[in-house]
């Protein structure tokens, strides 16, 4: 867990989703979904992925934005 949601945990307001409020307290890559329906499911993810800290894009997946340095957190469903 980052340290930012350790120390000070997660606060979810009254018309607020629990994966919302995990979203924006957990830095994580942003992956962009394509509409392509000869993929199954109806779409594919894009290879670039943004970082949800700083807005840097970079072309894969890494541990660490290499921008901004925020090591990242996978949280399902995201």
């Amino acid at each position: 867990m980052s340290e930012k949601a350790a120390g000070k945990g997660i606060r979810v307001g009254r018309d607020q989703s629990v994966m919302d409020a995990m979203e924006k307290a957990i830095p994580h890559w942003i992956h962009e979904k394509i509409d392509d329906p000869s993929y199954f499911g109806g779409f594919r993810y894009a290879r670039n992925c943004t970082c949800s800290v700083c807005g840097y894009e970079a072309s894969f997946e890494k541990e660490k934005c290499p921008h901004c340095g925020t090591v990242m957190q996978h949280i399902k469903g995201i």
